[in-house]
C-alpha cells in the first residue's frame, strides 16, 4: 500500500492521538524529511536537528508567508525574537491571498521569486482566512466542503510544501485557531485537517493553535490569559483575527517549536567535550571573542609547548590506573604528580581541549553511586517536558525506588504500567472497592 493511501486518516488521528500513539510513531519513521536519530557508544541518543546547524554568518533568517493572519503572526514572532542577535524574521505575507484565488495571487509560483533573491533557513506559514470559497476548475466552480474541493485544495497545499522542503527549509505550518462563528470554526477544522495531513506527509511541522484560544469548555473566547498571565482581550471584533496581545500569544506556539529545534541544531554543531563557547569556536575554526583566550585564564598558566606531547603523558597513567586499579608509581617512590588543568587529544582530525579529570575524582564518583542504583536508573523511563526558553525538563520514573530490591520485584511492561495507561493513553483505571472513586451501589 502506498503512503498516500495509508495516510488518509491522519486528519482523524490528531483527535485521538493518545490511543494512536504507536501508529503515529511507526508512521514517523516512514515520512520523508524527518530527522533520524543517532545512538552514541555511551548509550545516549541525540536527535538530529530539523534546522540547518551551520547558517551563513552564524545568523538564522526566518521567512513568514501567508495571508492577513500570517501578517499578524509575523508581528508576534518579530517581538518574540527581537532580542536574539542571530535571528532575523522577514515578512513576505500578503493579505487577501490564499490557495483558492490562484488567478489573483499564485503562491506556488510567487514563492520561487521570494526564495530566489534571499537565503532563509526557516519558514513559518499560515493560510486560511480567505480560502472558504469555491475553486474554479476549468469551466466549473467546486464548492467548499466537498471531497473534490478538499482534493484540489490539498494538491495546491502539498505542491507549496514540497517547494519549500526542496529548498532545504525547516517548514512550520501554523494551524487556524477556533473562530467565533460556528460555521467559520467548522471550515477552519476542515482546513486544519488538510494542513496537518500534507505537513506530516511532506516533512513539515504542523503547529496546533486551536486550544490556545478556547475557554474551559473548549468554546471560542475573545478574552484569555496573555503572555504575562493577565486576562486580556486576544481576538479582534471580527472573531477571526487577533489583537496585538493575541498575535504575540499566537506566535508563541511557533516560537516554542523553533527554539527547541534551534537548541538541537546548536547541540549538533558543537564538538563533544570541547568545552565552553570560546573553545568551541577555536576547535571549529571560528574567531574567539575579543579579550578572551583559550583555555580561559585561571585554569592553567601555560599550555603544553609541543601540542599533544604533555597531555599524552598525562593520559597514559590514567589509563593504567583504570585498567589495573593501582597507581603507576612503585611503592616508596614519590607521590603521583598533580594532573594538568587541561587535557588535549585528537578526535579524528580535530584537536579536542577539555578539563583533565584525575583518577582520584573518577574513583570518588564511582563509589558515590552503587551499582544497583545505576542499574535502576538505566531501566527507568524518561519523560520530557518543554520549558520556556528552549529548555527541556527530564523526569525519570521507575517502578522500584529501592535498589536493593530491584531484582526481586517483577517489572511490568511499559504499556501495562498505571502511569502510562492513565497519563499517556488516557485510560480510566478500575476503582478499588471502598476507594473515593468507587461509585458502585450498594456500598460495600
Amino acid at each position: 500500500m502506498s503512503l498516500s493511501v495509508s495516510c488518509f486518516d491522519l486528519r482523524r488521528l490528531g483527535r485521538c492521538l493518545p490511543a494512536s500513539l504507536p501508529a503515529l510513531l511507526l508512521l514517523a519513521f516512514c515520512l520523508p524529511g524527518l530527522a533520524p536519530t543517532e545512538a552514541l557508544a555511551q548509550g545516549v541518543v541525540f536527535q538530529r536537528s530539523y534546522i540547518e546547524p551551520f547558517p551563513p554568518g552564524d545568523r538564522y533568517r526566518v521567512l513568514v508567508v501567508g495571508d492577513s493572519l500570517a501578517d499578524g503572526l509575523w508581528s508576534g514572532l518579530y517581538r518574540a525574537f527581537q532580542e536574539d542577535g542571530n535571528m532575523e524574521v522577514v515578512n513576505k505575507s500578503k493579505p487577501s491571498s490564499g490557495f483558492v484565488r490562484a488567478d489573483s495571487y499564485d503562491w506556488t509560483k510567487e514563492i520561487d521569486d521570494i526564495l530566489k533573491d534571499d537565503t532563509y533557513q526557516m519558514v513559518v506559514v499560515m493560510f486560511g482566512a480567505n480560502d472558504n470559497q469555491a475553486i474554479k476548475s476549468g469551466k466549473e466552480y467546486i464548492k467548499p466542503g466537498t471531497d473534490a474541493w478538499d482534493e484540489l485544495y490539498g494538491q495546491r497545499v502539498e505542491a507549496f510544501v514540497k517547494k519549500l522542503r526542496a529548498k532545504g527549509l525547516a517548514v512550520y505550518w501554523a494551524g487556524l485557531p477556533i473562530m467565533r462563528s460556528p460555521d467559520d470554526s467548522d471550515d477552519a477544522e476542515e482546513l486544519n485537517d488538510i494542513y496537518r495531513e500534507k505537513s506530516f506527509i511532506n516533512g513539515a511541522k504542523f503547529i496546533d493553535t486551536w486550544s490556545g484560544f478556547t475557554d474551559e469548555s473548549g468554546r471560542y473566547s475573545a478574552v484569555g490569559p496573555d503572555m504575562s498571565g493577565q486576562i486580556r482581550r486576544l481576538r479582534d471584533d471580527d472573531g477571526v483575527h487577533f489583537t496585538p496581545r493575541g498575535y504575540l500569544k499566537l506566535a508563541h506556539f511557533a516560537e516554542k517549536e523553533i527554539r527547541r529545534d534551534l537548541s538541537l541544531a546548536k547541540l549538533e554543531r558543537n564538538i563533544p567535550l570541547a568545552g565552553n563557547e570560546d573553545e568551541q569556536a577555536k576547535v571549529m575554526g571560528r574567531e574567539v571573542s575579543p579579550g578572551k583566550t583559550v583555555p580561559p585564564s585561571g585554569e592553567a598558566s601555560e599550555a603544553p609547548a609541543e601540542g599533544a606531547s604533555e597531555p599524552a603523558q598525562a593520559e597514559a597513567p590514567a589509563g593504567d590506573q583504570a585498567q589495573g586499579g593501582a597507581p603507576a608509581a612503585a611503592e616508596g617512590e614519590a607521590a603521583e604528580p598533580a594532573a594538568p588543568a587541561i587535557q588535549q587529544s585528537k578526535v579524528g582530525e580535530v584537536d579536542v581541549i577539555r578539563p583533565a579529570i584525575s583518577q582520584t575524582t573518577l574513583d570518588a564518583a564511582q563509589n558515590m553511586t552503587p551499582q544497583g542504583a545505576a542499574a535502576s536508573l538505566a531501566d527507568a523511563e524518561n519523560i520530557a517536558s518543554d520549558l520556556p526558553g528552549g529548555l527541556t525538563a527530564l523526569a525519570s520514573i521507575s517502578a522500584v525506588s529501592d535498589p536493593s530490591v530491584a531484582s526481586s520485584k517483577p517489572r511490568l511492561p511499559l504499556a501495562q504500567r498505571p502511569y502510562y495507561r492513565v497519563l499517556i493513553k488516557g485510560e480510566q483505571l478500575k476503582p478499588k472497592a471502598g476507594r473515593a472513586d468507587d461509585f458502585s451501589w450498594p456500598r460495600s
